[in-house]
């Protein structure tokens, strides 16, 4: 009977945490605050402090099993605000990772806290991560509070083609069914482009069809590119609208490639994007976008070179 109202009472606890964090975030949303630090690090470790208030980490029992059992309740707690919130795929699977970050960090420093409870030193040592954390919190919620948002990823490479046989390849369909980089391939591709020429002023729309629960909730979205510069070494696009799912991410404002002969069939070709992350903290978000964006213009630059052998 006592495990039975053990099992009631951490449930009532869940489902009381899954409430509230549900309520939060939808406030952060309504006041603009949820692609700041208080969205991705306060939420979770409001989480983790309270599940650790709750039950102590026992620093006589094996802690790997203790940080488990917290893990696997936050985890509930999360996946039942995403379907609350009716969050997708994608922006779960973006969370996650600093979401355990900061729940282990809560753990691992209430679980040194309570092995050094007698050394007033060790103590004030233990507290200070969670006081860092919690500082790092607004990160994002004004802008003096920001780190650097604007952001150009350049790739470089040597082609065995000519510049007039890269530009055709520019102009050449691109098959968007293509194996990628295991990133890449947590969001969905493009399922239409329209616009295939390189002169000066014309329009590229790229068409988006977002699944956020895998075959529903679908999110219809497109990209909007202009043309404004070619000559015989540079082909400059800037994005002038931007209505896909990328949009709540990060804010793309241009694509640069710069193209220098090194001999009759071989070229150092120079691609870039520059873009605007929109999502704080800048320590996760920033080397994750940067790392996206190298392996999106790693794809475009195998398929705009084909058939050429790099």
């Amino acid at each position: 009977m006592q495990d039975k109202n053990k099992f009631k009472i951490k449930w009532n606890i869940i489902l009381l945490l899954i409430a509230v964090s549900s309520i939060s975030i939808r406030l952060l949303m309504h006041y603009e605050f949820d692609r700041s630090g208080l969205l991705y690090i306060a939420v979770p470790f409001f989480i983790a402090l309270t599940l650790t208030w709750l039950v102590k980490p026992n620093p006589d029992k094996n802690w790997k099993r203790q940080y488990f059992n917290l893990s696997l309740t936050s985890l509930i707690i999360m996946l039942g605000s995403s379907i609350v919130l009716f969050e997708g795929f994608v922006c779960v699977v973006m969370f996650m990772p600093i979401y355990f970050l900061v729940v282990f960090l809560v753990f691992i420093s209430r679980y040194i806290g309570e092995r050094i409870r007698n050394r007033k030193a060790n103590q004030l040592f233990s507290h200070a991560l969670p006081l860092v954390l919690l500082l790092s919190a607004f990160e994002g919620t004004h802008p003096e509070l920001s780190i650097g948002r604007h952001n150009t990823v350049v790739v470089t490479r040597i082609i065995n083609a000519s510049v007039e046989q890269i530009k055709a390849g520019l102009s050449s369909p691109i098959d968007l069914q293509k194996d990628r980089a295991w990133f890449l391939e947590l969001f969905p591709m493009p399922y239409k482009i329209r616009g295939a020429s390189l002169s000066v002023g014309d329009v590229h729309e790229i068409y988006f069809r977002y699944h956020r629960w895998f075959v529903t909730n679908t999110h219809e979205g497109s990209m909007k590119m202009r043309i404004e510069r070619v000559d015989a070494s540079r082909v400059h696009s800037r994005f002038i609208e931007d209505s896909s799912y990328i949009a709540k991410y990060l804010k793309l404002k241009s694509i640069g490639l710069k193209f220098v002969p090194i001999a009759k069939d071989k070229t150092q070709l120079e691609f870039s994007i520059s873009y605007e992350r929109l999502l704080d903290p800048a320590w996760y978000f920033d080397p994750l976008q940067s790392y996206g964006i190298t392996k999106s213009i790693e794809f475009l630059i195998d398929e705009m070179v084909t058939p050429y052998e790099i």
